[in-house]
């Protein structure tokens, strides 16, 4: 049996219905113009501006928009290397062994290797501490009998990564606008059922 489409999938494609009705010069201007605005600050990615654009980005990239040069991105944005669309990096608990996600082709913007020295060792320390607390969500049974309460376990765990993804939003995230013009963070975790508003800055200290 063929698996059924996750429903939130499918919400999302209904959002991106707004834009395909747009033509190319649209799409690209609107794209152009909301860049502007996200440039400066580091974003939440569930924020709902970083949400829409992200929509309007992958479409944009489905029909080559940056390619096109219909319109020109604020200056301080340069050429993506995965797609040539202007570089807007993700910073996700893989970034060890993903680096810095493109927003526009979900392809490795910034390779671990490539992000700037004065950075790398403090994401590769925070990275090395989620990994062991994200891991918890995916003990095999085994490992789960070996604790007094896997429920008590995973509760933890989660609780753990509240605090990490919190340093990752508050503090980390801030430091990599020294090297990238804007930047988006993830500030959720599924397997263990952590939310944006499980997220603070109360939580990254």
């Amino acid at each position: 049996m063929p698996d059924r489409p996750h429903p939130e999938d499918q919400l999302w494609k209904e959002y991106a219905l707004a834009f395909r009705d747009w033509d190319d010069l649209t799409l690209a201007r609107w794209l152009a113009q909301t860049l502007g605005q996200l440039a400066g600050q580091s974003w939440r990615a569930s924020h709902p501006l970083v949400a829409a654009y992200r929509l309007a980005a992958q479409l944009a990239h489905d029909r080559q928009i940056w390619f096109k040069r219909l319109a020109t991105p604020p200056a301080a944005y340069h050429e993506s290397p995965c797609c040539r669309a202007p570089m807007l990096p993700l910073l996700t608990r893989d970034v060890k062994e993903a680096g810095l996600i493109c927003q526009h082709c979900n392809e490795t913007l910034v390779a671990f290797d490539d992000i700037p020295d004065d950075i790398r060792p403090h994401l590769e320390r925070w990275a090395s501490d989620y990994g062991p607390v994200h891991q918890v969500a995916h003990w095999d049974e085994a490992r789960q009998k070996s604790v007094p309460s896997y429920d008590r376990a995973y509760e933890n765990a989660a609780q753990q990564a509240e605090r990490i993804l919190a340093r990752a939003g508050y503090q980390l995230a801030p430091r990599l606008l020294e090297f990238y013009p804007a930047l988006v963070w993830e500030d959720h975790d599924e397997c263990l059922e952590v939310q944006p508003e499980d997220i603070n800055a109360a939580k990254a200290s």
